[in-house]
């Protein structure tokens, strides 16, 4: 038995076009993602001001 990979597997013009897939899925999800990171940290600052907000009405409020 041979330990090697037979070189003509490895220079299948079929397996290097699903790897090249693969990589460009891969790509795109990791793009994805980055992008849903981006509108959570928006989010969160977004709620933080927002809690800022209502924290001052409560306090206006309260004053009276």
């Amino acid at each position: 038995k041979t330990m090697f990979v037979k070189k003509d597997f490895i220079e299948n013009p079929e397996f290097e076009a699903f790897k090249a897939e693969v990589k460009e899925e891969l790509s795109a999800q990791k793009s994805q993602i980055s992008e849903i990171v981006q509108n959570q940290k928006t989010m969160a600052a977004k709620q933080d001001e927002l809690s800022a907000d209502l924290k001052a009405i409560l306090s206006i409020l309260s004053q009276k």
